[in-house]
């Protein structure tokens, strides 16, 4: 269960879109530290620096150990194939939430996970919702802005579109990042190049570096 809430602590969520191949996974890497804090990820495919688990009791041991040791550390789930497994990986961060710090929750390829562009998932939804004074700071992944989950959308005030797959991808992507689909659409690939947009301040462009 998630302790020590503190309302004082300012909303950090963040939406991370583009295509495959479009930087989403070098995008996080720049945004989360490497080192010295709390990093839970939700990565099927494995590619980020975590100490990767696919075993789902396992990797809840090691969890609840890391936690109670005090010190900074990196784990993933790397075992998920449907639904459930992102739902209960979504319970299993709440419970070691603690208001008087940080955790960093990655959470990749949500939209195969959550099957609905409406409300998030339950367990997923109280992430979003009740997190953040919690220490949480969840970053979604997606490839088509459309898939993202409606909770995901209106819970995350920082916002990455890069790369898209078309113009289609382009139109519903463009209200996040509060630019037009056309200037999308001009992203050039392989560039780790993005639209940043949070709450309150003008859309910029930022292009990221290569993170091995």
């Amino acid at each position: 269960m998630a302790i020590n809430p503190d309302g004082s602590r300012k909303a950090k969520h963040t939406l991370i879109i583009a295509t495959t191949g479009g930087g989403k996974s070098q995008a996080a890497k720049n945004l989360i530290p490497g080192r010295g804090v709390r990093f839970i990820a939700f990565d099927p495919e494995g590619e980020h620096p975590a100490h990767g688990i696919d075993s789902f009791p396992a990797f809840c041991r090691e969890l609840m150990k890391a936690d109670r040791s005090g010190k900074p550390y990196r784990l993933a789930y790397t075992g998920a194939s449907k639904a459930a497994d992102f739902e209960r990986f979504c319970l299993a961060v709440w419970d070691v939430l603690d208001g008087s710090k940080e955790t960093h929750i990655l959470l990749e390829e949500v939209a195969q996970f959550t099957a609905s562009s409406g409300p998030a998932l339950e367990a997923y939804g109280n992430l979003l919702r009740r997190g953040r004074k919690y220490g949480g700071i969840v970053y979604t992944i997606g490839q088509r802005a459309a898939e993202i989950p409606s909770t995901a959308r209106q819970q995350s005030p920082v916002r990455y579109v890069g790369v898209l797959d078309g113009e289609s991808d382009a139109k519903a992507a463009a209200k996040f990042a509060d630019v037009t689909a056309a200037k999308l659409l001009a992203i050039p690939p392989d560039t780790l190049t993005f639209y940043r947009k949070e709450s309150g301040k003008p859309a910029e462009i930022v292009k990221f570096k290569y993170k091995g």
